[in-house]
């Protein structure tokens, strides 16, 4: 063991640089898995904890048409075992909220008529201000989605527009809001006292919507209780359910793909490592073939010799984990926080006994470490202590190198320094081939890496793709009495640098479910919220993956996870209950959206009046475009001037920067770090193989020198080979990133409803990225071919 012991530590000593940036690869691989693992598990936990303990709901029923008696359906849940049961929850829907004189714009507000805490359902927990049992009158509690978001403090003044005008309320605490704080939401419930919500919301015109949350003993038994249910109306349950995939969605969305890619790239920088690692042993047991021929000479066994290599890299490999993991802790600890940061009371989400997970991944990189160093060191084996002595490798391979003539191409008419590099690149072709692919892989991922985050903070160029309008501005009325549709329509729709227009509305639907399908999604409804359009879908930019939008009364365009959930295709025929009266409508679209997971459908205005004659006078929100070479934030300027508090108008690219400027932020950092290290990872191992190849060439170095080359001459000569390797690398590459990493995305995105990630190419900043890898190729050979610069003819001659 002594001697395997003094052995492993001749070569750790001896190659500390070569030794030293494999730990690198290794820690980085470890670096990227754990934190990846750890960002998926955390996500859920952090969700699951917080949901578990504020006893989180896991249906929502919203009940707004009138279909069905909010009391009796309430009173059937509260008595139901195994099931709690909020109680009858009174709200208005308000579109308007400012704070500091600004207002906050895209948001969807439920002014909720707040019940007695505690909560047997979604329990308000208080992050800031005094938790009391109700809102005192005159204030108001606020989720930390619209908080945060808005820097909003406990004692700020927030103002709201009605109908009737004005009114204003002191903020007197910011509350987590389970069902309704999520990234990326635009709703969020505002909690009133019973005296306010009396006076500033029941007196409006229309009538009060009724919520009641619903949490399961054991969820997976829900389809039971709703047999029940729906039994016990007599008929299937017609108003509007918000289930719990769809509530926690937009948690779970963003760690869940950074997660995925991280994991998928850490997978591929695992194999770059093992492949480095085969790489480096076998050429390490060449170099010191006459060295092991003299060991095993004396009496040292094959096994000795092979563990020898074994116990080296599965120290570094111990050495190189640890602070890999370490490090995966703080990376992932930052990522959960920042996407979780609305669930946050101050304390972060990381819990400490999931590094538990972060030692059994680092254990599991060292096994594989250990087992892939045991395999390719079994070269060792091989060796022939008469044959490595006499000759410095097997005879047979010394037969073919002595009979062997080389010829590259014809090579006369280039330059002299790219016939030097040329001819030492061939010389070694499993390292050059090992050079062409990093360069590729680390093409791939910064040109996928620059493509995606790119993609995202260009969301306004690709929004229709997202299943939302490309309209230039949204208007609404937020007060008929001053400002009618009508006077809207002939001050400004019929302005002459409006191109077109159309009215937008929505309506809550439930689609049946019949037969064996009942049975597999083990439900019997689906809720659909309707995007309804009095106008043309095809102007306001609304876009669908297949077929068309709708344009008649009995046409309807689908989620694509509506289709993909009841088989439906475009063509077929679709029966929807709107207002409780079932409709049959035509499919003509599918389209994909990020909103409600694309459970989401569309109609025609003309359509819902075939239910509901009056729909239509509530119209009060318009997509408008702009003639070409208008502006839109000086058309939106206007607006307000002209109209004051009695509209609300925003550009497209304001409501599109509010909601997702936070998935800008939080995919940032992890792609950010994961370029950086496939960069450094391109460096390292070119630094590695041509530092072992410009050993195996001193001889020829030496001679370069003797014959009057400088060592500028030969480190550029050295470097210019590795800089067409990595050319051709990074040319296969690019392809690569551009299409072939993006399914990944596609394959991740779904489950969300988004089954074409919308990619905004730009090819100056994708120009950018190939140079990088290709730097960093050349960097490593300039740095590697260093010690030529400082060593003698005469003693790289003797070498």
């Amino acid at each position: 063991m002594y001697a395997v012991w003094k052995l492993c530590w001749k070569n750790l000593k001896n190659k500390k640089v070569q030794n030293s940036f494999i730990a690198i690869i290794i820690m980085l691989a470890a670096l990227l898995l754990s934190t990846a693992v750890l960002v998926i598990t955390n996500t859920n936990r952090a969700y699951e904890n917080m949901h578990s303990k504020v006893d989180g709901a896991h249906q929502i029923l919203q009940m707004e048409n009138g279909i069905q008696n909010p009391v009796r359906i309430q009173q059937w849940w509260a008595k139901q075992d195994g099931v709690s049961a909020s109680e009858l929850m009174r709200y208005r829907y308000l579109s308007s909220m400012s704070h500091g004189g600004e207002e906050i714009p895209n948001v969807d507000l439920f002014m909720m008529d707040t019940p007695n805490a505690p909560f047997p359902v979604d329990k308000l927990l208080f992050v800031q201000g005094e938790e009391r049992q109700t809102p005192e009158p005159g204030t108001v509690w606020i989720p930390t989605s619209i908080a945060y978001s808005n820097d909003i403090q406990i004692g700020d003044r927030v103002e709201f527009k009605t109908d009737q005008g004005v009114f204003q309320l002191d903020v007197a605490a910011v509350v987590v809001d389970i069902s309704y704080c999520s990234p990326f939401a635009t709703s969020g419930r505002i909690w009133l006292s019973h005296q306010d919500y009396d006076a500033k919301l029941s007196a409006l015109q229309g009538n009060d919507h009724y919520m009641v949350g619903l949490r399961f003993d054991d969820f997976s038994h829900n389809r039971d209780y709703w047999e029940r249910f729906e039994q016990f109306l007599g008929t299937p349950y017609l108003e509007s359910v918000k289930d719990f995939e769809s509530l926690s969605s937009y948690y779970m969305i963003a760690n869940q793909l950074i997660g995925f890619v991280m994991i998928f790239l850490a997978v591929v920088m695992i194999a770059v490592a093992l492949y480095t690692l085969g790489f480096t042993i076998s050429d390490a047991i060449l170099s010191s073939y006459r060295t092991i021929g003299i060991i095993k000479s004396v009496g040292l066994s094959s096994r000795n010799v092979i563990m020898a290599y074994v116990t080296q890299y599965t120290l570094l490999a111990v050495v190189s984990v640890i602070p890999g993991v370490w490090a995966s802790h703080i990376f992932a600890g930052k990522i959960v926080d920042s996407s979780m940061a609305y669930l946050s009371t101050g304390a972060s989400q990381m819990n400490s006994s999931y590094s538990t997970v972060g030692i059994g991944l680092g254990a599991l990189v060292i096994a594989v470490i250990f087992l892939s160093a045991l395999l390719f060191s079994y070269k060792a084996r091989s060796v022939e202590p008469a044959q490595a002595v006499r000759y410095g490798m097997s005879e047979k391979e010394y037969s073919q190198k002595s009979g062997r003539k080389r010829k590259l191409f014809q090579l006369g008419t280039l330059p002299t320094l790219l016939v030097i590099g040329l001819i030492g690149v061939t010389k070694n072709i499993r390292g050059s081939m090992l050079i062409v692919m990093i360069s590729a892989l680390s093409t791939s991922v910064l040109v996928f890496g620059f493509l995606f985050v790119y993609s995202v903070s260009s969301i306004h160029e690709t929004i229709a793709k997202w299943g939302y309008d490309s309209a230039d501005l949204s208007v609404r009325i937020d007060n008929p009495d001053k400002l009618t549709y009508e006077q809207l329509h002939e001050e400004v729709l019929l302005d002459p640098r409006v191109k077109n227009y159309s009215r937008y509305g929505d309506a809550n639907a439930v689609l049946p479910i019949n037969g064996e399908l009942s049975a597999e999604m083990k439900q019997d409804t689906i809720g659909v919220l309707l995007t309804v359009a009095d106008g043309d879908f095809d102007e306001i930019g609304y876009e669908n993956v297949k077929g068309r939008n709708p344009a008649s009364d009995s046409e309807i365009s689908i989620g694509v996870n509506i289709a993909r959930s009841l088989g439906v295709d475009v063509g077929e025929p679709l029966d929807i209950y709107i207002n409780g009266e079932k409709r049959t409508f035509t499919v003509t679209g599918i389209y994909q959206a990020i909103a409600n997971m694309a459970y989401t459908g569309r109609i025609t205005a003309e359509a819902v009046r075939t239910v509901n004659p009056d729909y239509g006078a509530a119209m009060n929100t318009m997509f408008i475009n702009l003639q070409d070479g208008t502006s839109v934030d000086q058309f939106v300027n206007e607006l307000h001037q002209k109209y004051g508090s009695a509209i609300w108008a925003a550009s497209q690219a304001t409501l599109v920067d509010e909601v997702f400027s936070q998935a800008f932020t939080i995919i940032v950092l992890p792609m950010s770090v994961m370029a950086l290290s496939f960069i450094l990872i391109t460096f390292i191992i070119i630094y590695s193989i041509c530092r072992i190849n410009m050993k195996k060439e001193s001889r020829t170095y030496g001679i370069y020198k003797s014959v009057g080359m400088t060592s500028r001459q030969i480190r550029l000569s050295e470097t210019t080979g590795i800089l067409v390797l990595s050319a051709i690398g990074a040319l296969v590459g690019v392809p690569f990133g551009l299409s072939g990493l993006p399914p990944l995305l596609n394959f991740i995105l779904a489950d969300y409803g988004i089954v074409q990630v919308p990619l905004v190419m730009n090819g100056g900043g994708i120009a950018i990225m190939i140079p990088l890898s290709i730097a960093a190729a050349c960097l490593g050979s300039w740095f590697a071919s260093k010690s030529v610069q400082t060593t003698s003819p005469r003693l790289l001659t003797i070498e």
